[in-house]
């Protein structure tokens, strides 16, 4: 045997495929377990986006082959009230929804898109979650968007200014309407979650309009806006067309709207067990005729309707409380029922009236009666200008969220009026100004005041007033004058 040549064993043999056997099987479970081991990141492509649009994201470091989701933080907006009468302030709850969701691949990557969701504009944290557990993550800042329409029409045409994204920050959720630069009244979106429906009426003269979305959480626009801290929020413009024709007249108080996140929760009424009480409406204006069913209560007996309102003033030292008048009274029938009809009394409007059902000194049953604005004056419809004209409303409210009403000249805010004082009926005077033809005047829902000092919503019309409005739904009231020739 050449002395270079030694025999092998094969036991020896076995052993080294064994061992290379091992390494080479070895090879992927280590591969698998570097990637494993990177830092889990997330990169977007589009930094800056709008609601609807698609953003791309890339993501790499996580485990290899293994579910993964992509997650997107928001916020969701009430107004907190406490009790039925004092406004807290804008109120934000933060959530998670879940954008999309897949497998990683061998190298512990994945990539895809999602479309931004409807809702709160401003910075938004996007999350992957690998294994119940939140591995990376990035941000994206969604922009608000405002689009006006129609682009032309009559004075009096209701024109539309439609928004998305509007952010819930301090900074970038109090927005305004000027028209001709003149300051008409604020834009919110905190109840419908970053959407915005904000509704004017068109002013004249004939011609070309300017109306400009602004922002400023002092509640007034902010003129500087490229030289502000936000400036990266858009101050966006648009030309509305007044057109030579008719004006469309209105004299008349809007159907009542939404009120946010369904009104102010009114305590739970009470009736005793067997008794049931219904009215024919829930809400009127003063002087409506309703009717109040009853059954279930003794027979043969007279029944007290006894009105429930509030009285007195938050101004003066004597402050404010409860009151109770009577409506008047029926007898019941041998089965222990009644139907009275009655008219809703002159009194104030806003959160809803109790009515109670005594028979002797028993409470056997309540009912909810709200009462709706109504316009009892307006005098004189036309005349030159300098004409004073009166106008006179029924059925404001009491509450620091609907105590007011707050009036626009030709767009341009004037002041508020408040009607508890004065037991829900407000009566004003205006001088007529402008050129000959018709002006509007427009009364808007409004906040008087709130216990979070910022962003300022307060004292200034709602435009916004349809969805967004807390605690009651207030409708606008559209009114006008027409402006004679000159004498």
């Amino acid at each position: 045997m050449h002395p270079m040549l030694r025999i092998v064993k094969p036991n020896t043999i076995l052993s080294l495929l064994l061992l290379l056997s091992t390494v080479f099987f070895a090879l992927p479970a280590s591969a698998e377990k570097k990637v494993a081991s990177a830092t889990p990141t997330v990169t977007i492509e589009e930094n800056n986006s709008t609601v609807g649009a698609v953003v791309h994201f890339s993501s790499n470091g996580l485990e290899p082959n293994k579910p993964v989701k992509l997650q997107w933080e928001t916020e969701q907006g009430s107004y907190n009230i406490q009790g039925i009468y004092s406004l807290i302030g804008p109120s934000y709850k933060l959530e998670e929804q879940t954008m999309t969701m897949g497998t990683t691949d061998s190298m512990g990557k994945w990539n895809g898109s999602f479309v931004v969701p409807k809702g709160f504009g401003g910075d938004h944290t996007i999350y992957v979650r690998q294994n119940n557990e939140k591995v990376a993550q990035t941000n994206v800042f969604v922009a608000p968007t405002f689009r006006l329409f129609p682009e032309s029409g009559p004075i009096g045409t209701e024109i539309t200014v439609q928004a998305e994204g509007i952010s819930y920050a301090t900074m970038e959720s109090n927005w305004q309407l000027s028209y001709d630069n003149k300051m008409t009244g604020l834009i919110s979106a905190v109840s419908t979650n970053g959407s915005a429906t904000a509704k004017i009426r068109a002013a004249g003269p004939v011609g070309k309009h300017s109306i400009t979305i602004w922002h400023g959480y002092l509640g007034m626009p902010y003129i500087n806006y490229t030289e502000a801290p936000n400036s990266y929020l858009p101050v966006p413009s648009f030309a509305f067309t007044v057109t030579d024709e008719a004006p469309i007249v209105r004299n008349e108080v809007e159907a009542q709207p939404n009120a946010a996140g369904g009104g102010v929760q009114m305590p739970k009424l009470t009736n005793k067990t067997g008794v049931n009480a219904t009215l024919s409406r829930s809400v009127g204006q003063v002087g409506d005729s309703v009717t109040l069913k009853a059954s279930g209560l003794p027979a043969g007996k007279q029944a007290d309707l006894v009105w429930h309102t509030m009285e007195g003033s938050r101004i003066t030292g004597m402050g404010f409380a409860e009151k109770k008048s009577s409506l008047g009274t029926a007898r019941t029938d041998s089965n222990g029922s009644l139907s009275y009809e009655f008219p809703i009394p002159d009194d104030l409007g806003g959160v809803p009236h109790r009515i109670e059902l005594r028979v002797g000194d028993i409470s056997y049953a309540e009912v909810y009666l709200s009462i709706s604005p109504s316009i009892t004056k307006i005098t004189p419809s036309s005349g030159p200008a300098g004409t004073e004209i009166t106008i006179q409303i029924k059925g404001v409210g009491w509450t620091e969220y609907d105590n007011a009403y707050y009036l626009d000249y030709d767009n341009a805010y004037l002041g508020y009026m408040c009607g508890f004082n004065s037991q829900g009926t407000v009566t004003f005077t205006v001088p007529a100004t402008g050129e000959p033809g018709y002006h509007i005047l427009d009364l808007y829902p409004g906040i008087y005041r709130g216990k979070q000092a910022n962003p300022d919503v307060y004292v200034a019309p709602q435009l916004t007033y349809g969805a967004d409005h807390p605690g009651s739904a207030i409708p606008a009231i559209r009114m006008g004058f027409t402006i004679t020739e000159r004498p």
